[in-house]
């Protein structure tokens, strides 16, 4: 089978190679999959760049987010052979999603929503999952509150903006440019902050009229982290997703008490059954309705995984997908 890795870190042209490599064996609550499509985000441009936290040395093995069909179950995995699931690959372990064949473990793994794409359903868990177990479950965010995210324009923000606008919220989203301020406002976002041209703290408190944001999803960390929990309501809750900055939002016990906000994370891995099929559950019924839909603004061939993966900095927006196989290409395998 075919994988795309790299011996060492550098620049995605310089390193990735597409190489011949043995079919992985699932191990317990694992299966392996045959890849349909993978997601590519900036986590996977990271890590290969080495400068992502979970992958501390080479080799590298990019794609943590996959749709395909289970080819082989381990001991314990609760999917059939023949299931169409999305989830995560093993990219920590060097196994990632772009790939003919990958692992995925049994955690945060799930079938697919008919009323998805394969294209949507690659990074449909890392995006409106994560979401909804942030926005509903973690920050519980109301209808009638104001919403503030950061980073819109990236695949995580746009989900939480769609989706917090068919929460019933306010939505106010960060942008870095106009192109970027443009599809914040195409996802839905009722108002969107240049951060070139306007300071986020100032003009959060203009919009809210004084009050501040309820709830801050934070995909970017850093400074920006800083200023909007300088820009935040008594009682709001802050969702720590992800650190495009190059940096975690950093959390002062002192603000946080004197300014009577929490501060939580949102990772879909760490949610309980019950809140698995509740997400699921809510956003079929959200998708069949038109209130969401997953924005894929890239697509690329198999053969195209380097430059797939160096298009994820710089000014990129929305949704990167990869597609390796389809389901026709499968059928007709003999």
């Amino acid at each position: 089978m075919k994988r795309w890795q790299a011996t060492e870190f550098g620049m995605p042209q310089a390193v990735l190679k597409l190489a011949e490599v043995a079919l992985p064996e699932p191990g317990p609550r694992e299966a392996r999959v045959r890849v349909l499509a993978a997601s590519v985000a900036l986590p996977d441009l990271l890590m290969v760049q080495g400068r992502y936290p979970f992958v501390p040395a080479p080799p590298v093995s990019p794609g943590q987010e996959i749709v395909g069909i289970v080819d082989k179950a381990g001991s314990g995995y609760p999917f059939p052979v023949g299931t169409r699931i999305m989830g995560n690959s093993r990219a920590d372990i060097a196994v990632g999603g772009l790939a003919e064949y990958t692992l995925s473990p049994a955690t945060g793994a799930v079938p697919v929503l008919p009323e998805l794409t394969d294209s949507q359903a690659a990074g449909f868990p890392g995006s409106f999952h994560v979401a909804h177990i942030g926005l509903a479950h973690r920050a519980a965010l109301q209808p009638g509150e104001t919403l503030l995210v950061l980073g819109g324009s990236g695949r995580t923000g746009s989900a939480a903006i769609q989706l917090g606008k068919a929460l019933g919220a306010t939505v106010i989203a960060t942008a870095r440019n106009h192109d970027k301020a443009r599809f914040c406002q195409a996802q839905g976002a009722d108002h969107v902050i240049n951060l070139r041209e306007q300071p986020l703290t100032d003009t959060v408190r203009d919009l809210t009229g004084g009050h501040g944001v309820d709830v801050v999803y934070d995909t970017v960390g850093g400074e920006t982290y800083d200023q909007a929990t300088h820009a935040i309501a008594r009682a709001g809750r802050v969702l720590l997703v992800g650190f495009a900055s190059g940096t975690w939002g950093q959390p002062d016990p002192q603000h946080i008490m004197f300014n009577d906000y929490s501060v939580s994370g949102a990772l879909s891995a760490f949610r309980h059954d019950t809140e698995r099929d509740e997400t699921l559950n809510a956003l079929a019924d959200l998708l069949r309705q038109g209130a969401i839909s997953p924005p894929v603004t890239d697509q690329y061939t198999f053969d195209d995984v380097p430059a797939a993966i160096t298009s994820r900095s710089g000014d990129a927006v929305g949704q990167a997908v990869v597609t390796v196989a389809s389901t026709a290409e499968l059928v007709a395998a003999p």
